[in-house]
C-alpha cells in the first residue's frame, strides 16, 4: 500500500509537491491567503504595501558540513545558506533567526567559533541575528529562518521566462563539487597531484574555498530585481539540472502550457569548462556530474528579456555573469554538446532521503 511506503521512494521534492498541494487544499478566501505564494525559493507574505520573503534552511553535520569545515565556517555557512534564497527572489535582507542543535561534548571554543561565523554572517549580510532557540542534539544541526523584504511584489519568480530569454549564471558553476572532491580524496596529495599535471594551483584554492567558505549573491539578486529586465531566478543550491528542471516545472504549472517552452544549454559556453574537463580526469568524475549534479553553488539562475540585453550588459557591467543558454520551444532541457551533439540534462541534483 502506497501508505505504507517509506519516504525514500518519493524523496524531497516529491515531499515538497506534497506540502504544497496540502496548503493550498487548506486556503481560503481571505486575503492573507490570496496574498501569499508557497513553493518558490521562498515564501512570500503580503504586510500592508510591502512584502515579506521569508525562507527556511537546515544543516545537518553529517549532510552539510565536510569535516575540514572550521566552525567558525559553519557558522558562516547557516547564514549564507538561508539568505541565498532571498537573494534568489531579489529580495533585501532585513535579519535572520537560527535555532541551534548541540551535542553536548561540543567544547565551548568550539562553540565560540560557531557564533562568531553566525554573527559575522550576519554583519557581512547586513542581516542581524533577531532570534532563535537551542536544544541538545547528537550531532550539529543549525536551522535557519531568513527575512527579507520587498518594497513592491515584483519579486523574482521561478517563472515568467519567454521564448528567446537568454539564460545566466552568476558566477561559475562546478566549483564546489570539485572542492568537495578534492578534500574528499585528501586536501594536500591531491592539490599536488593536479599541480604537478599543470592545473592551477589558483582554481584549486578557489573550488576548495567554494565549499568551505561559500558566499550567497545577496547584491547581485537585488540589482537584478531592480533592473526590471529578468524574467524568471532561482539560486543555484541543489545542482544546475536540479534548478533549470525546478524553473521548467514552475513555468509548466504558472504559465500557458501551449507555449512548450524549453531549455538549450550550451556546454561551450559554461566557464573553465576545459579546466572543469581536466580535472574531472584526474578525480575520476563524469565532468557533467561535477557541473550539474552536486549543488551548493550558491549562485543564481535567471533569464534575460533577450530584447533588453544589450541595456542589461551595461547596466550589469561591472558585476561578474555568464550567458550559457536559452530559452526555446522544446519542451525539453537539453545540452549543446562541444561536438555538436544534443542531449537531454536529466533531474539528478542532490536531494534528501532518496
Amino acid at each position: 500500500m502506497i501508505g505504507k511506503d517509506p519516504i525514500r521512494d518519493f524523496g524531497e521534492k516529491k515531499l515538497i509537491e506534497m506540502i504544497i498541494k496540502k496548503s493550498e487544499s487548506f486556503q481560503t478566501d481571505d486575503k492573507n491567503f490570496l496574498r501569499s505564494h508557497i513553493g518558490d525559493d521562498a515564501g512570500i507574505v503580503a504586510i500592508g504595501n510591502k512584502y515579506l520573503v521569508l525562507s527556511s534552511d537546515m544543516l545537518i553535520e553529517k549532510h552539510h558540513f565536510p569535516k575540514e569545515m572550521t566552525y567558525y565556517q559553519r557558522g558562516f555557512k547557516s547564514v549564507t545558506s538561508n539568505l541565498s534564497d532571498i537573494a534568489g527572489m531579489g529580495a533585501y535582507p532585513i535579519g535572520i533567526l537560527i535555532s541551534l542543535a548541540l551535542p553536548k561534548n561540543l567544547c565551548i571554543n568550539e562553540f565560540n567559533d560557531l557564533m562568531n561565523g553566525i554573527l559575522e554572517a550576519c554583519s557581512f549580510y547586513n542581516s542581524p541575528l533577531i532570534g532563535g532557540d537551542t536544544n541538545e542534539g547528537d550531532e550539529l544541526v543549525i536551522s535557519g529562518t531568513g527575512i527579507g523584504v520587498s518594497d513592491d511584489e515584483n519579486v523574482l519568480m521561478q517563472y515568467g521566462f519567454k521564448n528567446g530569454d537568454l539564460i545566466a549564471i552568476s558566477g561559475e558553476i562546478g566549483l564546489s563539487s570539485i572542492g568537495f572532491e578534492i578534500l574528499n580524496q585528501g586536501l594536500e596529495k591531491t592539490k599536488k597531484r593536479l599541480i604537478d599535471e599543470g592545473l592551477s594551483s589558483k582554481f584549486i584554492d578557489k573550488s576548495v574555498s567554494k565549499i568551505l567558505s561559500p558566499i550567497a549573491k545577496v547584491n547581485e539578486g537585488l540589482l537584478l530585481k531592480e533592473s526590471n529586465m529578468i524574467t524568471s531566478a532561482t539560486d543555484i543550491t541543489d545542482g544546475l539540472s536540479a534548478e533549470l528542471h525546478q524553473l521548467h516545472n514552475s513555468s509548466n504549472k504558472y504559465s500557458k502550457k501551449s507555449e512548450n517552452l524549453g531549455f538549450l544549454i550550451y556546454e561551450d559556453k559554461i566557464p573553465s569548462i576545459a579546466i572543469i574537463k581536466k580535472i574531472a580526469i584526474f578525480l575520476d568524475k563524469d565532468y557533467q556530474d561535477l557541473i550539474f549534479n552536486f549543488g551548493e553553488d550558491f549562485e543564481l539562475l535567471f533569464t534575460i528579456n533577450s530584447n533588453k540585453f544589450n541595456e542589461f550588459k551595461d547596466y550589469f557591467k561591472d558585476e561578474e555573469y555568464y550567458i550559457i543558454g536559452e530559452v526555446n520551444q522544446s519542451n525539453k532541457i537539453q545540452l549543446s554538446l562541444s561536438n555538436g551533439e544534443i542531449e537531454d540534462i536529466k533531474l539528478k541534483g542532490y536531494e534528501h532521503f532518496k
